[in-house]
């Protein structure tokens, strides 16, 4: 019985040990940044691109370049602001459903790819 709880102990220490060991590392990234800055960068994360997403944008011949990705986290950030959750973008031809709270591309199609003309669950249109 006494070997059981000497070896608990002997892991919880090694458990203590590791955790600091990641902690220094993740404060020597963040060394010379405050929270404020810390908390920006974690905001400025990439969009994402849902499954379904990508199969339409392939399926549909629709291409995005860096510039226009660029575009769409710049209107997303406005959008965010303005506190829109999801949104049509709308950008030359194409439009892009997102979820503007996650920085996610959840749908897309051509403008003239729209059967219905109408799009459905959104709170704001942008458009760039």
């Amino acid at each position: 019985m006494t070997k059981r709880v000497d070896n608990a102990f002997v892991l919880s220490q090694s458990q203590k040990v590791n955790a600091q060991s990641l902690l220094k590392k993740q404060q020597s990234k963040t060394q010379g940044l405050g929270f404020k800055e810390v908390f920006a960068k974690a905001e400025q994360a990439e969009i994402t691109i849902t499954k379904h997403a990508k199969a339409r944008l392939e399926t549909r011949g629709i291409n995005l370049s860096e510039v226009e990705i660029t575009k769409l986290e710049t209107a997303m950030d406005k959008a965010k602001v303005k506190g829109i959750k999801e949104a049509v973008i709308v950008m030359d031809n194409k439009l892009l459903v997102a979820s503007v709270a996650n920085k996610t591309i959840i749908t897309a199609a051509k403008q003239n790819d729209i059967e219905a003309k109408m799009i459905t669950n959104i709170d704001g249109a942008i458009f760039i």
